[in-house]
């Protein structure tokens, strides 16, 4: 591995921030995660999503390929995402404005779990590590072989880690009262409204 890697891997840490700074099924979740449960339950899921997220990039990195999904492949990711970000706005209205301190008598996912389907159900997840991704790896890889690959990788995880975690850090503020932040957006339904356009540009 070479000096000629950091570009790479300040480019996949710019990657990983445009990625995370981009509304997406994934930022719904962590919004509605952290909205109802304050930081720490929006930590939980990120770190679902992250972990996730972070094997399918160092899978990657190692030498795994990923063909971005196509036909009937994506129209059933497509139905299973829309329906699982369904599943939390139906969640979100049940609760209302309650932020969620304490475990309730209803059964439900767990936040990680939440985080890590966001990202397995997520086309667009798909799409980016079969064409991005892949070809910032393989650059990498030219460059200085497998190891160069995997620091572009969690570089890229870095930049993503610093803009989910903002998502997280901003929800969390916005479950803090009547008078907060969320209020600002979307009359005080934030992930409500996220997840709306998320399902709808999925």
């Amino acid at each position: 591995m070479t000096i000629d890697v950091l570009p790479r891997a300040a480019a996949g840490l710019g990657v990983g921030l445009a990625l995370a700074s981009a509304p997406g099924p994934v930022q719904a979740v962590l919004m509605a995660e952290s909205v109802r449960g304050g930081v720490a339950r929006g930590f939980k899921a990120m770190a679902g999503a992250s972990f996730t997220f972070g094997l399918l990039l160092v899978g990657l990195a190692l030498g795994l390929s990923v063909a971005p999904p196509s036909g009937l492949a994506l129209r059933i990711l497509k139905m299973a995402g829309g329906a699982l970000l369904v599943g939390l706005a139906v969640d979100g209205f049940r609760s209302g404005h309650q932020v969620v301190a304490a475990p309730t008598g209803r059964r439900s996912l767990p936040p990680a779990a939440r985080g890590a389907l966001a990202i397995l159900l997520n086309p667009g997840g798909w799409v980016f590590l079969g064409t991005v991704a892949s070809s910032l790896f393989a650059a990498a890889t030219r460059l200085g072989g497998t190891g160069a690959a995997v620091v572009v990788a969690v570089a890229l995880m870095i930049g993503l880690a610093i803009g989910d975690g903002t998502v997280v850090l901003l929800g969390g503020i916005g479950s803090a009262g009547p008078g907060n932040v969320s209020g600002w957006w979307c009359g005080g339904s934030w992930p409500r409204c996220w997840q709306a356009w998320a399902c709808g540009c999925s």
